[in-house]
């Protein structure tokens, strides 16, 4: 009875300790994780992309290049574990903005969503540049957290849709996906044309992203929408 209670006790013992040493591994690894991913930003920032290469980021996040290699597969991948996190964080606060007055219209809503990013792409444009450059597909290391960043942004456009549909300001024969997927196109055009302008100005991008969307809504209430609802797809591509 003595010996199977100290066995216990040993046991108990013996797998505090191993997730005491999981735990320190665990965050051994996030450490260097945001040590590579705050040195990738630094100097993506101040050199650009195609001047920061993987060597440069390891000797600034004070890791050797292997262990860099095992965090990011090379420097695309190496910007998504950059962005990904950052993208996160702006969808939620797109959508608390695009939300925050309770008797705006879906286009104004929209629109707040829109402007969350174009004035956080607005604070460090060799930043943004790099982002919007870059990031068309999602593959390496990190691309399933980039997927998801996607998704995010969709569902919470896709949000908006629903509320115009429920006021009337669509009136569309599509479904909510792919109308969102038009929007988040537009956008995706509209604010890589901005920011490859030579000094890109927040209010002209602002105003352009504004008027695609009056755009866009004109035709997704009007009567254009309405006589479409009445004929086929395949009518409609005739």
């Amino acid at each position: 009875m003595n010996e199977s209670s100290s066995g216990s006790r040993e046991g108990a013992k013996n797998q505090q300790v191993n997730k005491a040493a999981i735990g320190k591994r665990e965050k051994n690894k996030a450490a260097k994780r945001e040590s590579i991913r705050a040195a990738a930003l630094k100097l993506f920032s101040e050199q650009g992309y195609e001047a920061t290469t993987l060597r440069a980021v390891a000797r600034e996040a004070h890791v050797a290049l292997g262990t860099l290699s095992l965090y990011a597969k090379d420097k695309r991948d190496l910007s998504l574990l950059v962005f990904n996190e950052r993208i996160a964080v702006l969808t939620e606060q797109a959508a608390a903005e695009a939300w925050a007055k309770e008797k705006a219209t879906p286009e104004k809503r929209l629109l707040a969503f829109f402007a969350t990013y174009y004035r956080d792409f607005a604070r460090n444009y060799t930043l943004a540049r790099i982002f919007l450059q870059l990031n068309y597909h999602s593959s390496g290391m990190h691309g399933e957290d980039y997927q998801k960043a996607r998704e995010q942004v969709s569902r919470a456009i896709m949000t908006i849709v629903d509320d115009a549909r429920a006021t009337g300001d669509i009136n569309y024969p599509e479904s909510s996906e792919l109308i969102a997927r038009n929007f988040f196109i537009v956008f995706s055009a509209a604010v890589r044309w901005w920011i490859a302008e030579p000094e890109p100005d927040l209010n002209q991008g602002l105003d352009e992203i504004s008027r695609l969307l009056h755009i866009q809504f004109a035709g997704l209430r009007g009567s254009v929408a309405g006589r479409l609802k009445k004929e086929s797809p395949k009518a409609r591509r005739k």
